[in-house]
């Protein structure tokens, strides 16, 4: 039985992330092992995330930025500048090609086209058990893995399609990112565009919906086609970039571990803030602080809890979301235009402290908060 320092069952963004990390510390020339069923399939995805400067792990060459963002319904729209954060992009073939260029300089980091089928605890090791390959053993095990079939079926999903469009015609301001805009078609549940502009003819434009029932790529499409359609009229465009996704939004609990040496990294993690849908950003903080843990020795309690009143508020707006979605227009406008974007950013961060979100909270219509008490508990 192969023995390795570290086996990750599953390559992902946060499986490649955590190995980016180990390879910038003092573990990384460890014997490392990526498992992964699509080794060598890169998934058509964009990461967003606010910060002051872009992240060690977004390479230099690919780095798009917006210091100011825009929401809009039917009546107004809400324009905001940033002040000490800018809103970074990366695609997923830039990130990909850089970490996996780094990797390519270590020859300890090895790669394996195989599923994970089984994990066991033995002693101080892990028995890493594939379909077809055999067992590995390992010290530890990073796993970012979330079977279909683990999420209840009343978890809401933001499911989503976006398209990189080129028109012939100067219809974005490249100066600002639209963060949400309701001018979509009427439906039941909650809704909204989010643009992303990197010159006045090509835009990132998604349709984003918070849904418990299942929604095709063709119908998402749709809904898109008409959105764009209802904003700027019969144009013609060029797709240069298509992707689509869905993600959990639920402050349970998505995978078990089986040992302390089993460790869950990314949205199995609960890494994914639930009430947004945004990981890239936790997904580093969260792999350099379990890289620095182990450095040190630690080898108890390297996953990393959420603070309780975070979860608080995720299941308040989880709550709304669920029963009254089209109420979140106005929740989120409002949130945005009685605070500095600043402020509110990092408190969908989690970087906030009690008495910011005191004042924070405290400047909100508190009417669909109540409500959404009275509906309280764990989505």
């Amino acid at each position: 039985m192969k023995k390795y320092d570290y086996i990750l069952a599953g390559g992902g963004c946060a499986g490649l992330s955590l190995v980016y990390h180990l390879l910038e510390s003092s573990l990384k020339d460890s014997q490392i092992l990526i498992i992964d069923p699509n080794q060598g399939e890169i998934p058509n995805k964009t990461w967003c995330y606010w910060s002051k400067e872009a992240l060690s792990i977004h390479p230099q060459a690919a780095r798009f930025s917006w210091n100011s963002f825009y929401l809009k319904d039917s009546t107004q729209q809400l324009t905001q500048p940033l002040s000490g954060l800018s809103y970074h992009h990366l695609n997923s073939h830039d990130f990909y090609a850089h970490v996996l260029e780094k990797i390519r300089q270590f020859p300890n980091v090895h790669f394996l086209k195989e599923e994970v089928v089984a994990l066991t605890p033995a002693g101080t090791e892990m028995h890493v058990s594939t379909k077809d390959s055999g067992t590995y053993n390992s010290s530890f095990v990073f796993d970012s893995r979330i079977a279909s079939t683990d999420l209840d079926q009343s978890i809401l999903n933001q499911v989503f399609i976006g398209i990189r469009i080129k028109v012939s015609e100067p219809l974005f301001d490249p100066k600002k990112w639209g963060l949400m805009d309701f001018e979509t078609r009427n439906s039941n549940g909650f809704d909204f565009v989010y643009t992303l502009p990197f010159s006045t003819q090509e835009a990132l434009v998604e349709y984003t919906a918070y849904t418990t029932e299942e929604r095709t790529e063709e119908a998402l499409l749709k809904e898109l086609e008409a959105f764009l359609h209802l904003k700027y009229g019969p144009i013609a465009y060029d797709i240069q970039f298509q992707e689509s996704g869905k993600i959990p939004m639920s402050t349970r609990q998505l995978a078990s571990a089986v040992s302390p040496r089993h460790i869950l990294i990314g949205t199995a993690a609960g890494w994914t803030k639930p009430s947004t849908g945004y990981t890239f950003a936790p997904i580093q903080e969260n792999c350099a602080a379990l890289i620095a843990n182990l450095e040190k020795g630690i080898i108890e309690g390297l996953a990393f809890p959420r603070k309780k009143r975070f979860i608080f508020y995720d299941n308040i707006l989880l709550s709304i979301a669920h029963h009254w979605p089209k109420r979140l227009p106005a929740l989120f406008i409002n949130l945005f235009s009685t605070s500095s974007p600043d402020l509110v950013f990092r408190f969908l961060a989690e970087k906030t402290s009690f008495w910011e979100e005191i004042k924070l909270l405290s400047r909100l219509k508190f009417g669909i908060f109540l409500k959404g008490l009275t509906r309280y508990g764990s989505y």
